[in-house]
């Protein structure tokens, strides 16, 4: 089952690891070590197939890839995997808590209820519909407490799909 977003909180350490391996190896690296030890803690946060429009619908219904707030909560940053069918990036600390301020300054709910109707049908994978609408919202609700956990700990931040 491809599209699902996952995010992780990497210390220093691991984040070196990742960064060392050849990059065609870096996917099967996170895969094997990453996802085996963070996911399902706080320092992994699922945003299943929600991810492509939580990125719409914090960049105002488009898409963007900017490596700034808002455009990488989730997606954007800076890649080390970009294939047909991976996709990697990081948001190292100060991004991170970047991102924990305008988390923490907006309503997220009113955010995404704003510019979904916004996202071009033709650009988006889904079907707008009240059903994706609610999926985005629930999927949403992690995010503020992984990312006030990530700065407590000092981590950066990864996002990982495999397309």
């Amino acid at each position: 089952m491809g599209r699902l977003g996952v995010l992780y909180a990497l210390t220093e350490a691991e984040l070196q690891k990742l960064l060392d391996c050849p990059q065609e190896e870096r996917y099967d690296y996170m895969l094997e070590e990453i996802e085996e030890t963070l996911l399902g803690t706080p320092r992994g946060c699922e945003v299943d197939k929600a991810w492509e429009g939580l990125q719409f619908c914090f960049c105002g219904g488009k898409w963007d890839e900017t490596n700034a707030v808002p455009a990488n909560i989730v997606f954007a940053g800076e890649f080390l995997v970009e294939t047909e069918d991976e996709i990697m990036t990081l948001k190292r600390p100060e991004a991170v808590k970047n991102i924990t301020a305008y988390l923490r300054g907006h309503d997220l709910e009113a955010v995404i209820r704003e510019n979904f109707p916004k996202i071009d049908e033709d650009a988006f994978w889904f079907p707008k519909t009240e059903d994706v609408l609610e999926h985005i919202l629930g999927w949403s609700k992690g995010l503020l407490p992984f990312y006030e956990n990530a700065v407590k700990e000092g981590c950066s931040v990864i996002f990982t799909v495999d397309l």
